[in-house]
């Protein structure tokens, strides 16, 4: 889906603050292509161009193609993984591409399996039922109750978390190797994922269903893991979301939240992804240092 946009400035309201987005240059020549997942394309954020794969008008992409007066083709999508990066979304690139950016990762490392299973540890520990119930969008067959979710995340992913970096970074390196043979010209810029959980896991508590020592783990080694695999990737840009979030996670207060948590408290999106907020940041920086 080609979009092509040419405005002079892009006013969201953010947290309750106007946050203009003027452009750097407006160049409807620049010809960007957007890839990735359900980080990338705002999933559940109005309005939804593909229900198929719940892609917003209001993500980081289109607010910075508008922002910039890009011709936008974006074929993120909710769900992506590399592989269906490369079969599904690698063909909007062509040889006359300018820029892509590219946020994928997470999926692969079973990001969705790995947030249920805390959250189910999470509302375990605290007595206070299964972690199904706060997490229905992201489907079923939690083991509530057993043994090995009273002991945590952390516990059943930690041990197998290298080996799945390791074979996702394989797969991004060739993804991008694979993006660069379509468009030699292009300027490829991974982007990372956000500051999702606070640096206080104290900060969780009454607020997540989490235990404080997966808060730390699912931080340090889930997410963090995914942006040092993502930023060691030669020959790209690495573009960081994460500082962004400093003080918006789903740990703070509701109006101060740029992601969701287990509910959507403050703006729309999908539990445990960006709002219109967090987006909307993101475009900001993207317009001011890309």
């Amino acid at each position: 889906m080609n979009l092509k946009y040419c405005l002079s400035t892009v006013a969201i309201v953010a947290a309750g603050t106007l946050v203009s987005i003027a452009p750097a240059s407006a160049d409807a020549g620049t010809k960007y292509v957007a890839l990735g997942d359900s980080y990338a394309a705002g999933v559940g954020i109005s309005t939804i161009l593909d229900k198929t794969c719940s892609r917003s008008d209001r993500n980081y992409a289109h607010l910075f193609a508008a922002a910039r007066g890009y011709s936008l083709t974006d074929v993120t999508c909710g769900g992506a993984t590399t592989d269906s990066v490369t079969s599904t979304q690698l063909s909007a690139v062509t040889a006359d591409t300018n820029l892509v950016t590219l946020g994928v990762g997470g999926n692969d490392i079973g990001f969705t399996g790995i947030v249920k299973d805390c959250v189910t540890a999470g509302t375990l520990g605290t007595g206070s039922g299964t972690g199904s119930a706060v997490f229905q969008n992201l489907g079923t067959g939690i083991a509530s109750g057993s043994a090995e979710a009273l002991l945590g995340c952390k516990n059943k992913y930690d041990a197998s978390m290298p080996t799945r970096l390791s074979q996702v970074s394989a797969k991004v390196a060739k993804l991008v190797s694979d993006i660069k043979t379509r468009a030699p010209q292009a300027r490829v810029v991974l982007v990372g994922y956000p500051h999702i959980l606070p640096d206080n896991a104290a900060l969780c508590a009454g607020r997540q269903p989490v235990l404080p020592a997966d808060v730390d783990w699912a931080r340090d080694t889930v997410v963090g893991g995914l942006n040092t695999m993502l930023r060691s990737q030669a020959g790209t840009e690495y573009f960081s979301t994460y500082e962004i979030y400093n003080g918006h996670d789903v740990c703070e207060a509701i109006p101060d939240r740029w992601v969701n948590g287990t509910s959507v408290d403050n703006g729309e999106g999908a539990q445990f992804h960006p709002n219109q907020y967090g987006h909307a940041a993101t475009a900001q920086k993207m317009a001011a240092t890309l």
